[in-house]
C-alpha cells in the first residue's frame, strides 16, 4: 500500500516560514482583522442565540401554554388538537430551522471574505 502521507512529511525549505518576523506579521494581521469583522462575528453570535432562546421559549413556555388553553376550553377533539399541535411544532420548528439556514448563509459568506483576506495577507508575508 503507498504511503499517502510521504508527500505530508518533508517540507522544502522554499516553503517554510517559520521566521519570527513572518509569524509575527501573519498574527498582527489575524488580530486586525479579528478587530475588523468584530461587529459581525458578534452579530452571528447574538443572531444564533436568539434563535436558541426563541426555540427554548417555545417548548418550555409557549406551547404548554397553548396545551394547557386547549385543554382547558375542551372545544376540539383529543384527536385534534394533537394534530393541531403537531402541525404547530412541524411549523415552527421549519421556521426556526430556515432562520439558521439564513444565519449560516450570513456566516459562512463572512468567513469566506475573513478567509480571502486571510490568505492575502499570509501571501504578502
Amino acid at each position: 500500500m503507498a504511503d499517502v502521507f510521504q508527500s505530508m512529511r518533508s517540507v522544502s525549505p522554499a516553503n517554510k516560514q517559520n521566521s519570527f518576523d513572518s509569524i509575527a506579521a501573519y498574527e498582527e494581521h489575524y488580530m486586525k482583522l479579528i478587530k475588523k469583522y468584530q461587529p459581525e462575528i458578534q452579530a452571528i453570535a447574538d443572531m444564533m442565540k436568539s434563535i436558541r432562546q426563541e426555540r427554548a421559549d417555545f417548548y418550555e413556555k409557549v406551547l404548554p401554554a397553548i396545551e394547557k388553553t386547549m385543554s382547558d376550553d375542551n372545544v376540539m377533539s383529543n384527536e385534534a388538537k394533537m394534530e393541531w399541535l403537531s402541525e404547530l411544532r412541524n411549523c415552527t420548528e421549519k421556521s426556526l430551522e430556515i432562520s439558521e439556514q439564513l444565519v449560516n448563509h450570513y456566516y459562512t459568506k463572512n468567513l469566506e471574505e475573513f478567509k480571502n483576506a486571510l490568505q492575502g495577507a499570509r501571501e504578502g508575508i
